[in-house]
């Protein structure tokens, strides 16, 4: 939102670089500051090798990854055709969460590899992380019910989004370490 009151399209490129280079820079001074606190010198680290994660090899990412891409195709076409005021907070609500879903998605599968925490420290990252997620799903729903009463000719598309939220929600209850089976071709 803070895109659109600037009169910038969160979407472009150039812009979303410019965001994803404060939020490296906001990250290298948090991380910096907590390994001070706990006296950790990481002068050093970039010379550990560090594991990777695929996030596309677990369920819960890949739920949320799919949301993401049909939110987002959603939002494009309500912008298009223009968003009623009936459920304008709604529409920001949608375009703020789909988006934080997805991220928060990703961070927390990229934890599963993470030891730079300890497990108790990382079970509370993850315990939030979740939260955070489970807190989007939830404001997500309530918006797209609310839009469903105002926009019946989106009811496929809304429907599905909610069904995906549905999935994802029953997932992370379920199982967040659970991999994707690959397909046997």
């Amino acid at each position: 939102m803070d895109h659109y009151l600037k009169g910038e399209d969160p979407y472009n490129p150039d812009v979303f670089i410019k965001d994803l280079g404060n939020i490296f820079a906001n990250t290298n001074r948090m991380i910096s500051k907590m390994a001070e606190e706990r006296g950790i010198d990481i002068s050093d680290a970039t010379s550990r090798e560090v594991p990777e994660v695929n996030p596309e090899e677990y369920v819960v990412y890949r739920l949320a990854y799919v949301y993401f891409q049909e939110a987002h195709a959603f939002i494009k076409e309500l912008e298009n055709s223009g968003v009623p005021d009936a459920i304008r907070e709604d529409f920001e609500d949608l375009t703020w969460y789909h988006t934080l879903i997805a991220a928060k998605a990703g961070r927390l599968v990229s934890g599963f590899v993470d030891d730079f925490l300890d497990e108790e420290l990382q079970a509370i990252e993850e315990e939030g992380t979740i939260g955070v997620i489970q807190k989007g799903i939830t404001l997500s729903s309530e918006a797209l019910h609310h839009m469903l009463n105002e926009l019946p000719e989106h009811l496929y598309a809304i429907s599905d989004l909610i069904n995906l939220l549905k999935r994802l929600g029953k997932q992370l209850q379920t199982d967040i370490h659970q991999k994707v089976v690959p397909d046997k071709a």
